[in-house]
Protein backbone atom coordinates (compact mmCIF):
# COMPACT_ATOMS: atom_id res chain seq x y z
CA UNK A 1 0.00 0.00 0.00
CA UNK A 2 2.96 2.18 0.94
CA UNK A 3 4.41 1.52 -2.30
CA UNK A 4 1.63 2.31 -4.59
CA UNK A 5 1.03 6.25 -2.79
CA UNK A 6 4.88 6.75 -2.97
CA UNK A 7 4.55 6.02 -6.97
CA UNK A 8 1.10 8.16 -7.13
CA UNK A 9 2.45 11.13 -5.53
CA UNK A 10 5.97 10.53 -7.76
CA UNK A 11 3.37 10.55 -10.90
CA UNK A 12 1.80 13.48 -9.77
CA UNK A 13 4.67 15.74 -9.52
CA UNK A 14 5.96 14.27 -12.81
CA UNK A 15 2.86 15.57 -14.12
CA UNK A 16 2.37 18.70 -12.94
CA UNK A 17 6.24 19.71 -13.72
CA UNK A 18 5.06 18.35 -17.57
CA UNK A 19 2.15 20.76 -17.44
CA UNK A 20 3.92 23.56 -16.28
CA UNK A 21 6.92 23.15 -18.61
CA UNK A 22 4.36 23.12 -21.80
CA UNK A 23 2.64 26.24 -20.22
CA UNK A 24 5.56 28.33 -19.75
CA UNK A 25 6.94 27.58 -22.95
CA UNK A 26 3.33 28.58 -24.83
CA UNK A 27 3.23 31.54 -23.10
CA UNK A 28 6.99 32.43 -23.93
CA UNK A 29 6.72 30.90 -27.51
CA UNK A 30 8.05 33.27 -30.34
CA UNK A 31 10.16 32.89 -33.73
CA UNK A 32 11.97 35.72 -33.33
CA UNK A 33 12.78 36.06 -29.41
CA UNK A 34 14.60 33.47 -27.53
CA UNK A 35 14.80 35.53 -24.14
CA UNK A 36 14.44 38.76 -22.54
CA UNK A 37 15.06 40.57 -19.19
CA UNK A 38 14.70 43.62 -17.51
CA UNK A 39 15.35 45.94 -14.51
CA UNK A 40 15.94 48.98 -12.44
CA UNK A 41 18.86 50.15 -10.51
CA UNK A 42 18.72 53.30 -8.41
CA UNK A 43 22.39 55.26 -7.79
CA UNK A 44 21.18 58.29 -5.48
CA UNK A 45 18.45 59.77 -7.90
CA UNK A 46 19.62 58.14 -10.81
CA UNK A 47 17.15 55.37 -11.73
CA UNK A 48 18.47 53.06 -14.57
CA UNK A 49 16.38 51.10 -16.69
CA UNK A 50 18.70 47.93 -18.22
CA UNK A 51 17.29 45.42 -20.10
CA UNK A 52 18.86 42.77 -22.29
CA UNK A 53 16.76 40.43 -24.93
CA UNK A 54 17.81 37.53 -27.83
CA UNK A 55 16.76 36.95 -30.86
CA UNK A 56 16.49 33.42 -32.53
CA UNK A 57 19.69 33.72 -34.34
CA UNK A 58 21.09 36.42 -36.10
CA UNK A 59 18.15 39.52 -36.67
CA UNK A 60 17.57 42.31 -39.14
CA UNK A 61 16.44 44.67 -36.02
CA UNK A 62 16.50 43.60 -32.30
CA UNK A 63 16.35 45.61 -29.25
CA UNK A 64 13.20 47.35 -27.02
CA UNK A 65 11.10 49.59 -29.09
CA UNK A 66 9.51 51.29 -25.98
CA UNK A 67 10.13 51.87 -22.35
CA UNK A 68 7.43 53.18 -20.27
CA UNK A 69 8.75 54.91 -17.04
CA UNK A 70 6.51 54.77 -13.99
CA UNK A 71 6.67 56.57 -9.99
CA UNK A 72 4.38 55.40 -7.76
CA UNK A 73 2.62 58.32 -5.84
CA UNK A 74 0.32 57.56 -3.29
CA UNK A 75 -1.32 54.77 -4.22
CA UNK A 76 -0.93 55.60 -8.06
CA UNK A 77 1.47 54.85 -10.59
CA UNK A 78 2.26 57.87 -12.93
CA UNK A 79 3.55 57.78 -16.18
CA UNK A 80 6.98 60.24 -16.10
CA UNK A 81 8.90 59.19 -18.93
CA UNK A 82 8.69 57.62 -22.68
CA UNK A 83 11.67 56.24 -24.12
CA UNK A 84 11.12 55.85 -27.90
CA UNK A 85 13.60 54.14 -30.18
CA UNK A 86 12.86 56.74 -33.08
CA UNK A 87 13.89 59.43 -31.01
CA UNK A 88 17.31 60.42 -32.15
CA UNK A 89 18.67 60.72 -28.45
CA UNK A 90 17.68 57.27 -27.87
CA UNK A 91 17.91 54.95 -30.92
CA UNK A 92 21.69 53.45 -30.27
CA UNK A 93 20.73 52.98 -26.93
CA UNK A 94 17.94 50.82 -27.10
CA UNK A 95 18.19 49.30 -30.89
CA UNK A 96 20.47 47.60 -33.31
CA UNK A 97 20.88 45.90 -36.51
CA UNK A 98 22.24 42.90 -37.91
CA UNK A 99 22.89 41.20 -34.42
CA UNK A 100 21.44 38.41 -32.53
CA UNK A 101 21.50 40.02 -28.95
CA UNK A 102 20.84 43.59 -27.34
CA UNK A 103 21.79 45.24 -24.48
CA UNK A 104 21.67 48.26 -22.52
CA UNK A 105 20.22 51.10 -20.49
CA UNK A 106 18.61 54.57 -20.34
CA UNK A 107 18.28 56.50 -17.55
CA UNK A 108 16.17 59.28 -15.59
CA UNK A 109 16.37 61.70 -12.59
CA UNK A 110 14.21 60.39 -10.39
CA UNK A 111 13.14 61.52 -6.84
CA UNK A 112 14.69 60.29 -3.48
CA UNK A 113 12.66 57.82 -1.52
CA UNK A 114 10.17 57.24 -4.55
CA UNK A 115 9.62 53.68 -6.24
CA UNK A 116 9.88 52.96 -9.82
CA UNK A 117 8.56 50.76 -12.78
CA UNK A 118 9.33 50.42 -16.20
CA UNK A 119 6.83 49.09 -18.79
CA UNK A 120 9.73 47.78 -21.66
CA UNK A 121 8.14 46.51 -24.99
CA UNK A 122 11.13 44.44 -26.76
CA UNK A 123 11.14 43.93 -30.36
CA UNK A 124 12.93 41.42 -33.01
CA UNK A 125 12.91 41.59 -37.00
CA UNK A 126 13.94 39.22 -39.16
CA UNK A 127 13.07 38.74 -43.17
CA UNK A 128 9.98 40.98 -43.01
CA UNK A 129 8.67 39.16 -39.87
CA UNK A 130 8.63 40.62 -36.20
CA UNK A 131 7.75 40.45 -32.81
CA UNK A 132 7.13 42.38 -29.66
CA UNK A 133 6.74 41.47 -26.12
CA UNK A 134 6.15 43.44 -23.42
CA UNK A 135 8.64 42.93 -19.97
CA UNK A 136 7.93 44.66 -16.86
CA UNK A 137 10.78 45.85 -14.13
CA UNK A 138 10.74 46.59 -10.48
Amino acid sequence: MRKKCVQVVVLAIVLTLLISTVASAAMCSSDYISATSAGITRNGNTVTVNFYIAGVGMMDLIGVKYIYLYEKNGLNWSLVKTYDYTDPLYTTAMMQSNTSTKNGNVSYTGSAGKQYFASCWFYAEKDGGSDTFPHNAY
